[in-house]
């Protein structure tokens, strides 16, 4: 039997498993790297303390929230999410190690209500959605059987769809679109100088910027759903977290979404005509009679 990394580079299989694939690697490292400290040895800088782990009970803790842990439950929780992550990122078990550790992460979450910035939504959230999918079936330790690649590849789409067309409409409001909103980010010292300097630094720049950024959101859904303006989408898209990343360095949420969005990576032409040559012979081989083209 072909090892994984073998079937994952074999023209029989299907590009968009492979994508898949990427996108579970990519977002696995940013789960384990948000939520350990390996943040700190990349000298991220986070707000709230990930040591030994993210959500790790102090001494003297006291759970907030509805759903209150004593502190061993909490620090079990912790384990169990980290644990999870990892077997999600070499693939081991892949959908219920994804589904375990973004529902770890939500139980952790919930223990800080306060501290649930959108970076962790997305990442637990991230983990699950490609959890359902068919992202474990290659570059994999234990490679999961493929049910629906392209199906996956489409839920992963409405997904990332429905995140940029959520983030256009709340910025269709007056005190985003005039730029005030990024004059308070910029006074609270959220932008990096150079972006203050050359591209904030006037009232009609930040205006412009704010305008830019609500009209690239709302147009990213139709790029993205559109087959034939997909690749515009991912570049476009790429472009924005990039140039967001630059500017402000908002947590890892620029990482997380590059990291989905790998999972729509548009397959070579060669590889398509690959995909329906043997389509079309295994239907000729149950059918018993070639079909016509």
């Amino acid at each position: 039997m072909p090892s994984p990394l073998h079937a994952a580079a074999s023209p029989s299989v299907d590009p968009s498993l492979r994508h898949l694939a990427w996108a579970r690697i990519a977002l696995g490292v940013l789960f384990l790297v948000r939520t350990t400290p390996l943040c700190e040895l990349l000298h991220f800088p986070f707000e709230t303390s990930v040591w030994p782990l993210l959500g790790w009970p102090e001494e003297g803790w006291a759970g907030h929230g509805w759903l209150h842990l004593s502190g061993a439950l909490a620090a079990g929780v912790c384990v169990v999410r980290t644990a999870a992550a990892a077997c999600f990122l070499v693939g081991w078990r892949t959908r219920v190690a994804g589904l375990a550790a973004g529902a770890a992460g939500y139980v952790s979450m919930l223990q800080n209500p306060f501290g649930a910035a959108f970076t962790l939504h997305l990442l637990f959230q991230g983990a699950m959605l490609l959890a359902m999918t068919d992202a474990g079936c290659v570059l994999a330790w234990r490679p999961e059987r493929p049910v629906a690649p392209r199906s996956s590849v489409l839920l992963v789409r409405c997904f990332l769809a429905s995140i940029y067309f959520w983030a256009g409409i709340a910025k269709l409001r007056p005190d985003w679109l005039d730029g005030r909103t990024l004059a308070l980010f910029q006074a609270d010292g959220a932008f990096h100088g150079w972006a203050s300097r050359a591209v904030l630094s006037t009232a009609m720049s930040r205006a412009g910027c704010a305008t830019a950024v609500a009209i690239i959101e709302l147009a990213l859904p139709v790029l993205l759903l559109w087959p034939r303006a997909q690749r515009f989408g991912l570049m476009l898209a790429f472009g924005l977290h990039a140039a967001i990343e630059l500017a402000a360095r908002p947590d890892l949420l620029g990482w997380e979404m590059a990291a989905l969005l790998l999972a729509l990576w548009p397959a070579r032409a060669d590889e398509a005509v690959g995909i329906e040559r043997r389509a079309y012979s295994h239907e000729s081989d149950v059918s018993g009679h070639p079909m016509k083209p």
